[in-house]
């Protein structure tokens, strides 16, 4: 496809977000974003976006299908479904954003409209839900439920986490955390983790040349400001190795070159403040050290900020001598306040 071609799909799929707060999400929001690359960098940058968009782009309707899924399952319901959905309790316990009020709302209604249950969400029960729509870190998730197993949770209980997708690392991690911490309080919980068997994205360190991750190669040494970034946190990165096998996110020919680009833009964007968290790097949020999460995921809802920096960071309407004004981004992310 010709770059017009490519700004015009990528529109197709981010047209919507977040119902349209931040303006028209068009071709030509697409073309103001991309002509802050260098002109031989636009094509691989447009072919790989449009690429893992179209794998990853959480829309409304597949949140729509998660939930008619998630009533269907025999992995949530086990035995009597009927039963189930008729004693479960929706948990309403995130801290921070709207996903899970959103998702919890979407299910009751249709819980509701087929088994004639008004209120499922915050109920006594022994059987639980914690609905969301992705595990990256899954720090947020564990923050959540540490607290409501500390404070509400029963002495026995089920807990099924369910969200849209996760990776793999992050969802390893809060479920061995979560037992743990339940079994330090002497409570009996059952953690039950599902989701979508194709979002289950990979993360881990061992997997690291079969990454569903930006995850640079040793390509990024010809950046020498990638280099001063990982000296600046002692960091002995673990480079990727291309393999030749096919990537369910990314391209085997654009991956390399367009890990190099985002980054070279993310450490570019990091350069605008000097006052940045420890936790912004130039892939994504991250509390570890190296250049950051990586996160190939986007939701209609809002752009994760384990994405890299290039995709989501800057303001429009921030005054010209504030950072956010000397980067426009693809999808404005909406904070937490």
């Amino acid at each position: 496809m010709t770059n017009e071609e490519l700004c015009q799909s990528i529109s197709n799929v981010i047209n919507g977000y977040r119902n349209k707060e931040f303006g028209e999400y068009d071709a030509k929001h697409v073309r103001r974003w991309i002509s802050q690359f260098e002109d031989f960098e636009k094509q691989i940058v447009l072919e790989e976006t449009n690429r893992i968009l179209k794998k990853n782009f959480i829309s409304y309707n597949l949140f729509l299908e998660f939930i008619d899924t998630l009533i269907q399952s025999p992995d949530i319901y086990v035995e009597n479904k009927d039963s189930y959905w008729n004693r479960v309790s929706l948990l309403d316990i995130q801290a921070n954003g709207n996903s899970q009020k959103e998702l919890n709302t979407i299910l009751q209604d249709k819980l509701n409209l087929l088994y004639g249950v008004p209120n499922m969400i915050a109920q006594q029960s022994e059987e639980y839900i914690y609905l969301d729509d992705f595990i990256f870190s899954g720090n947020r998730l564990t923050s959540d439920m540490e607290s409501w197993i500390r404070n509400d949770a029963p002495l026995k209980a089920r807990v099924c986490v369910i969200t849209i997708g996760w990776y793999v690392y992050g969802q390893y991690k809060t479920e061995k955390r979560l037992k743990a911490f339940a079994k330090s309080l002497g409570k009996d919980i059952n953690f039950v983790f599902d989701s979508f068997s194709k979002y289950r994205l990979e993360n881990r360190l061992y997997r690291k040349d079969y990454s569903t991750v930006f995850w640079p190669t040793s390509i990024i040494k010809e950046l020498p400001e990638a280099i001063a970034f990982l000296q600046g946190q002692n960091c002995d990165f673990p480079y990727r190795a291309p393999v030749g096998v096919e990537n369910p996110v990314f391209s085997r020919s654009r991956r390399e070159e367009y890990e190099k680009i985002m980054l070279k833009y993310g450490l570019k964007i990091l350069s605008f403040s000097v006052q940045n968290s420890s936790v912004v790097k130039p892939l994504g949020y991250d509390i570890y050290s190296g250049l950051g999460f990586g996160s190939t995921v986007f939701s209609f809802r809002n752009c994760p900020n384990n994405n890299p920096l290039a995709f989501w960071w800057g303001d429009p309407t921030a005054l010209p001598f504030h950072p956010f004004s000397k980067w426009y981004p693809l999808m404005q992310r909406k904070t937490y306040g």
